[in-house]
């Protein structure tokens, strides 16, 4: 998805335009044919890990796996700092975006957003909290992928998350739950989870699945109903 590179059609266009030049100049001059230096492509980076859609990936530095996902054509839209001295948290928070060749699900969209949280996060900077200054060995401690789709009677959505947890080679579910929201009674929920292990700790992946509520910036206008994915969770220790 990177385009060509830019340099390559400037040499093009300077090579014609030599060309056009050289016709029609005076006897004895010197022909630049062949003059010009060969242009040389640079070598494009390679990810050092491709599968974002396995938990193994983000358990690293989240510098690494950010630049990961940037050279899989996925792009920072935010970042953000979150936090209450008086309340006692604190958190970080990534959002990434991309374009899919194909749906992860049938039916869903080409577009997702890979959200990463950071609970607890740690800063080299005492007066700016940003991405730039985040401790280069901070590692996520939560991965959200969202993805939308057409809506659909809330009896298909446990199919749904069938297809994610499939989709992204999770453990069968062990709960499921399509149900009216527990803070708005006329919206239904989908909530649907199982094991799974982060970084050798214990946790569970849950897929929501629900309408977007009205007032929203919908990505995609023609797909309200959002099915997310949450990858895990884990509580960083002490």
């Amino acid at each position: 998805m990177r385009a060509v590179p830019a340099f390559l059609s400037v040499f093009c266009l300077s090579a014609a335009l030599l060309a056009g030049c050289t016709q029609g100049a005076p006897a004895g001059s010197v022909s630049t044919e062949g003059s010009a230096p060969a242009a040389v492509e640079e070598e494009t980076p390679e990810p050092v890990m491709t599968n974002w859609k396995e938990s193994a990936f983000y358990a690293r530095p989240a510098t690494e796996a950010i630049s990961d996902l940037e050279l899989l054509s996925f792009e920072v839209s935010d970042a953000y700092y979150d936090g209450s001295e008086e309340n006692d948290y604190s958190y970080f928070f990534i959002t990434l975006t991309g374009e899919l060749e194909q749906p992860l699900i049938e039916g869903t969209s080409e577009s997702i957003q890979i959200s990463l949280t950071i609970d607890q996060p740690v800063f080299t900077s005492d007066s700016e909290r940003t991405l730039e200054t985040l401790d280069p060995a901070t590692i996520v401690t939560g991965v959200d992928v969202t993805m939308y789709h057409s809506e659909v009677d809330s009896s298909e959505w446990e199919g749904l998350a069938q297809q994610a947890v499939d989709a992204f080679g999770l453990e069968p579910m062990t709960s499921s739950s399509t149900a009216p929201s527990p803070f708005d009674e006329t919206r239904m929920l989908g909530n649907y989870s199982g094991p799974t292990t982060f970084n050798g700790q214990a946790t569970e992946y849950l897929v929501i699945i629900s309408l977007m509520d009205e007032g929203f910036d919908i990505p995609e206008p023609d797909m309200p109903l959002y099915v997310d994915v949450a990858l895990f969770y884990v509580i960083p220790e002490a």
